[in-house]
């Protein structure tokens, strides 16, 4: 449960920076309990969009990576 409410807040942190579409559609994910997906997803869009994460949530992205137990690939690139 506490990954579900840091990944939506951490969502919430991309308002006005990704399409609404995609905020809402991580947000339903990760309150599914498809945290992974919804993390993949948003570093994706993240690159994709050219958005680059301040410190903070660069960090908040790779504590809860690690808290899933995703590979480095996952978020890598947004450095």
């Amino acid at each position: 449960m506490e990954v579900e409410k840091r990944l939506i807040k951490l969502i919430h942190d991309f308002n006005g920076r990704l399409p609404d579409e995609y905020i809402g559609e991580y947000i339903s994910l990760a309150e599914h309990n498809e945290c992974a997906v919804a993390l993949e997803n948003l570093c994706t869009q993240l690159y994709e969009y050219d958005v680059v994460p301040v410190p903070e949530e660069l960090t908040a992205i790779l504590e809860l990576a690690n808290t899933m137990n995703l590979k480095g690939d996952t978020w890598d690139f947004l450095r």
